[in-house]
């Protein structure tokens, strides 16, 4: 490299170096905003604002409304397949307070008679027997007392097939 060379550098290195200490200078006591759309953007936060309707016709997630004072019908027939997905469901969700057999002794009744809850009931009673499927299926969904909804846990094909099988726990007289 000439020395004509070397000195256009640093005559070029000392006219830039300003510059880049002015603007590094300037953005840390002025802080100039750089314009971004996220800024400028018409997203609301959770619980704020106003919301968008669903689609006419939209399938909920939430499934079946439930209408107070109406009942769904159970569109799941209590074949062999619907009885045997019901009992493993129930074993998994309901067997822990209604026990096995559905006379409420399941292995979590110490805990509801330490605490002074009330107790899960006999489901193979007549009170149970008596019972529409639909108001059966509600309570599977939206829990009652101490029973916990497990609209979240089970589909609504699932919920139905553990009506289903809980019919099939009925005690006959």
């Amino acid at each position: 490299m000439t020395r004509q060379t070397k000195r256009a550098f640093i005559i070029l290195g000392l006219l830039i170096l300003p510059l880049i200490v002015g603007l590094l200078f300037t953005y840390q006591i002025i802080k100039i905003p750089l314009p971004t759309d996220m800024a400028d953007s018409p997203a609301v936060l959770y619980q704020e604002g106003v919301r968008l309707s669903p689609p006419v016709g939209a399938v909920s997630i939430e499934g079946q409304p439930l209408v107070v004072g109406s009942l769904p019908e159970n569109p799941v027939m209590a074949d062999e397949v619907s009885l045997q997905r019901g009992e493993i469901l129930y074993s998994l969700h309901c067997a822990v307070c209604h026990g096995e057999s559905g006379i409420g002794d399941g292995s979590m009744v110490p805990f509801y008679e330490k605490y002074d809850a009330d107790a899960p009931p006999d489901i193979t009673g007549s009170n149970i027997g008596n019972m529409f499927d639909g108001a059966l299926f509600r309570i599977i969904t939206k829990g009652m007392k101490t029973m916990p909804p497990l609209a979240e846990n089970l589909t609504i094909r699932e919920r139905w097939d553990v009506v289903n099988y809980v019919r099939t726990l009925e005690v006959t007289e």
